[in-house]
């Protein structure tokens, strides 16, 4: 495990790394949000959301990526992840004038009593600028770890996804966190180019010997169906507590 915190920010063009490097003394800011769209108003969520989305991420220097996706057997049911360069940053989107016009625009499209924040802690975020297509796909899981096997996991996880940023080309996001009340629970966001990327990941040495190593440390995974909305980010990140 590394000592400190750091975050390195690195300009990705396709498939090419230019060096940019930038460290910083606290840890990123991680949310992930769970809406409920009010019947009828799956389009207007989809445009206010894209709008907030593309204002934030292109005109806020320290808004670092945000991502709206859809529950597949639900997509009245919409989950947002967002990542900020840390708090100061994520205050200022509060401040800003997209996030207030979402805020409200929010009361008309979105239900009162299904908005949930699962306050996590960052433990691994990386990515790559994403370019969204039809084919791009993203996961989100859910893992529930045995307490006497929390860092032993957290060993094996964490060089697993950061092999998979670097040597894979159609791993476009690796984010893990873990739940603030319960640290035994881990939260994993992942984007990749199609579902051809995806399957190829799950065949790789490096994600197979993660499955191995870590068949009898868990008590429970979910992975919860979803499609993307809006995906966008200003790639590069590097993070790792």
């Amino acid at each position: 495990m590394k000592a400190g915190v750091s975050l390195s920010l690195l300009l990705v063009l396709s498939c090419s790394v230019i060096a940019q490097e930038q460290k910083l003394s606290v840890p990123p800011v991680f949310n992930i949000f769970e809406l409920g769209i009010r019947q009828g108003k799956d389009k207007a969520y989809d445009s206010l959301a894209e709008k907030n989305i593309r204002a934030s991420v292109t005109g806020e220097s320290g808004t670092l990526a945000m991502y709206s996706a859809k529950k597949k057997i639900n997509p009245s049911v919409v989950y947002v992840f967002e990542i900020y360069a840390d708090s100061d940053a994520y205050g200022k989107h509060l401040n800003s004038t997209s996030y207030k016009e979402f805020l409200r625009n929010s009361p008309d499209i979105l239900e009162a009593n299904q908005k949930r924040r699962i306050d996590v802690i960052p433990q691994f975020l990386a990515d790559k600028q994403i370019v969204q297509s039809d084919h791009t796909i993203n996961n989100f899981v859910i893992v529930d770890v045995k307490p006497q096997f929390g860092q032993a996991f957290r060993d094996v996880v964490l060089p697993e996804m950061a092999q998979s940023i670097k040597l894979e080309e159609g791993v476009l996001a690796m984010y893990a966190a873990i739940d603030k009340a319960n640290p035994e629970r881990w939260y994993f966001y992942e984007i990749y180019a199609s579902e051809e990327a995806y399957q190829a990941h799950r065949k790789t040495p490096h994600f197979k010997k993660y499955i191995e190593q870590t068949a009898e440390m868990t008590t429970y995974k979910e992975a919860i169906g979803i499609t993307p909305g809006i995906l966008m980010n200003k790639g590069g990140l590097m993070y790792e507590l």
